[in-house]
């Protein structure tokens, strides 16, 4: 065999060799790749001259690439568990369906109920008869659920006077455009045997025929012959809801709500602002648990650490009017990173000299916190004639620049794409991360390894507190330029499962808090759009966190099992293994 028969013969090996190596990359590219496009042609209708004619388009497209680029390292990092992470928000999403469909069982109710009008047209003599509820060409109704009523109507029965051969034509129809009642009509003699009946209008009838009716819902008999002089009865009433109706209904119901929730966010570039803007601060968050957690310190801290960046941040944005804003943002951000690195360093010196339970002091100093933020907000920064506990708004030098218009989506993109290589080069690539990992796997034996734990413990609190504080910041000088009460609105515990969800991957995080944030945007605009309660989302935000949890206690479970099994056959009980993920 020649020399080029054997290089051509190793080029498919080669290729699927290097296509083996690279088909995560490969796989988490192609995904955000298709989640970018889907999502740009979404918001601009799949017009280019539409995203073109749109200003700071192309901030649009770059964040865009961020998000798939998110998609990508979310791939590629968790593997195979990317899957189960996507199964669980699957999982959750169908559950959420279900209930929807329970919350929307009663939708096709709005058919059997409503006011309703009737009306007996004909253009025969009126039969004068004062014992009859109705004259010919005259509307009746519409008035059966007034207020003072002792029990709403649900049917009628109106007497009219006829003569033999009176042409009549009978109508039931709803009292206006927005009710959708769906009615029938029959008309009786004076037995009470139906002589003619009628569930539904046809479009002609009600865009040319009869002036009053409102839609096909409504039900006509059209020119009915009176057989015989005499009294007549007019029986309207809702007709009966199928089940049938009831189920399709539901079902119609739910996917409109779901639709809004899932098409929602990025329908309009408004919406997709709603949703980045909400997504930085998760994100954030979700890093600021990510990185402690990583040291197994289960420290609930982030909401104390926001409160004091964003108070920091605002009283600083409040007492330099005069100062240049490329001066001043950078200074912004700096103070208040520094203020979460304080707060964050307390809760840490106490864990370590102290031996306090993190997750007890923590939770005592976030209440200090907010307590303390709202004391200096109610007595020193509020202005004396505000209705409401706020300061005064930020000046423009002090607000963080919008990068795209019409939205508050601002440079804190990039500060969170800063955030994230930082916080991977520590993890990943630092003696410090080594410890974190180190401490996190085993603190017995980062002891005996050498490891200081007490000043890892004191400096992954105090980097956790970092990023918590800068959410603040985001939050005070980025989406609502002034300091508010309950500025955090509890997203700092949202955190945790944007944290958890990304099994406490720095950058897996990034997706995991875009994915959280599109469940809650999207909720905003299924309860706006399909009447359908923010409650649902809540409960699949639930489901989340419970299959997380039994996920977790399996692991555990097995963990215990196999050094169970390893205690038993002899060997080293304790093992170490520092995970690189």
């Amino acid at each position: 065999m020649t020399v080029s028969s054997k290089q051509t013969s190793a080029e498919p090996g080669q290729g699927l060799a290097f296509l083996r190596k690279h088909l995560l990359l490969i796989i988490g590219a192609a995904a955000g790749i298709i989640v970018t496009f889907f999502i740009t042609n979404t918001m601009f209708d799949g017009s280019f001259e539409k995203m073109t004619g749109t200003p700071t388009w192309q901030n649009i497209l770059l964040v865009n690439l961020l998000v798939g680029t998110c998609i990508l390292l979310f791939v590629v990092e968790l593997r195979r568990q990317a899957i189960r992470v996507l199964l669980t928000v699957i999982v959750a999403l169908i559950l959420g369906f279900l209930v929807t469909f329970v919350f929307n069982l009663d939708s096709a109710e709005r058919f059997g109920r409503g006011e309703f009008r009737v009306q007996v047209v004909s253009e025969a003599e009126p039969v004068e008869n004062d014992d009859v509820d109705l004259e010919f060409n005259k509307r009746r109704g519409g008035d059966f659920n007034k207020p003072n009523v002792v029990a709403p109507v649900s049917e009628i029965a109106w007497t009219f006077a006829g003569s033999e051969g009176d042409v009549v034509s009978l109508l039931a129809y709803a009292k206006n455009r927005r009710s959708s009642v769906d009615l029938l009509v029959e008309l009786r003699d004076a037995s009470g045997a139906t002589l003619a009946a009628a569930t539904s209008a046809t479009e002609l009838q009600v865009d040319e025929t009869f002036d009053d009716l409102v839609s096909v819902r409504d039900a006509v008999i059209e020119g009915y012959a009176l057989p015989a002089d005499g009294v007549y009865t007019l029986y309207a009433r809702p007709e009966d809801i199928e089940t049938g109706t009831v189920l399709s209904e539901a079902l119609s119901q739910s996917q409109l709500a779901f639709e809004a929730l899932l098409l929602g966010p990025i329908e309009r570039v408004n919406r997709w602002g709603v949703w980045i803007q909400d997504a930085i601060t998760l994100i954030l968050l979700g890093m600021s648990f990510a990185i402690v957690f990583r040291a197994q310190q289960f420290s609930l801290g982030a909401e104390g650490q926001l409160y004091f960046g964003a108070l920091v941040s605002g009283i600083i944005a409040l007492n330099s009017p005069n100062i240049p804003g490329v001066i001043l943002i950078p200074f912004i951000i700096l103070a208040s990173a520094t203020a979460g690195f304080v707060y964050g360093l307390i809760p840490g010196a106490l864990k370590a000299f102290l031996n306090a339970n993190e997750l007890v002091s923590t939770l005592m100093l976030n209440v200090i916190a907010t307590r303390f933020f709202e004391m200096v907000l109610n007595f020193q920064l509020k202005p004396a004639d505000a209705g409401y506990v706020a300061s005064e708004k930020f000046g423009p030098n002090a607000i963080l620049p919008v990068i795209v218009e019409n939205t508050q989506v601002t440079i804190a993109v990039f500060v969170l794409a800063i955030v994230i290589v930082i916080s991977w080069l520590l993890i990943r690539r630092t003696p410090l991360g080594y410890e974190i990992r180190i401490i996190g796997s085993n603190l017995r034996f980062a002891d005996y390894g050498g490891v200081n734990s007490k000043r890892t413990i004191m400096l992954v609190m105090a980097i956790g507190g970092i990023v918590a504080g800068l959410a603040g910041m985001h939050l005070a000088n980025g989406i609502h330029r002034q300091l508010i009460l309950n500025i955090s609105f509890a997203l700092a515990f949202e955190g945790v499962v944007v944290a958890l969800l990304a099994r406490l991957n720095v950058l897996v995080v990034p997706f995991t808090g875009l994915l959280y944030a599109y469940l809650r945007a999207g909720a905003q605009f299924m309860e706006r759009d399909a009447n359908v309660s923010f409650e649902v989302v809540r409960m699949i935000q639930a489901i989340i966190i419970l299959l997380i949890t039994a996920e977790a206690l399996v692991s555990f479970f097995q963990a215990r099992q196999k050094r169970a099994d390893i205690d038993e056959s002899g060997h080293a009980v304790e093992s170490l293994e520092v995970a690189d993920a």
